[in-house]
């Protein structure tokens, strides 16, 4: 008897275990949308700053055909430019968020519109750091969709 209570035990453990995790890969995804949506916020507001403050300080922003910008200075740069040439919207869609103790993955895809109206799409890859429990972005790169 004690080896079937024992077997039983172990295996509800194991079984909380996989839901907890479960649940912990929810809570990531769920920052990361919320990190999305607060950097689509400070985009459409053209504050390139509050933009930069969503980012670790020792971020990449690799964007193509550009420097890579290193920093929350170099960032915030790197988004006034885009602010500066007409976005006026900006779509995020998280498609997949895979993630292992304080760093995930993020997978998306971005819509922009610029001011005459033109839609352009990019897939996006960024790597999100946990820094005092509260998630920043910390590798940003993408590239055009056609």
């Amino acid at each position: 008897m004690r080896h079937a209570t024992t077997i039983i035990l172990l295996g509800l453990a194991t079984v909380l275990s996989a839901r907890n995790g479960a649940l912990a890969a929810d809570d990531v995804r769920t920052a990361v949308e919320a990190g999305n949506r607060a950097f689509t916020v400070a985009f459409l507001r053209g504050d390139s700053q509050a933009v930069a403050r969503l980012y670790t300080e020792d971020a990449e922003v690799i964007a193509p055909g550009a420097p890579v910008a290193r920093g929350r200075t170099a960032i915030a740069a790197a988004w006034q430019k885009a602010i500066d040439s007409g976005v006026k919207d900006v779509a995020l869609t998280t498609q997949d968020v895979d993630s292992a103790g304080d760093l995930a993955a993020e997978t998306g895809k971005v819509r922009l519109v610029a001011r005459d109206g033109t839609a352009t799409e990019a897939r996006y890859v960024v790597v999100w750091k946990r820094i005092g429990g509260e998630w920043k972005l910390h590798r940003d790169i993408w590239n055009a969709e056609k």
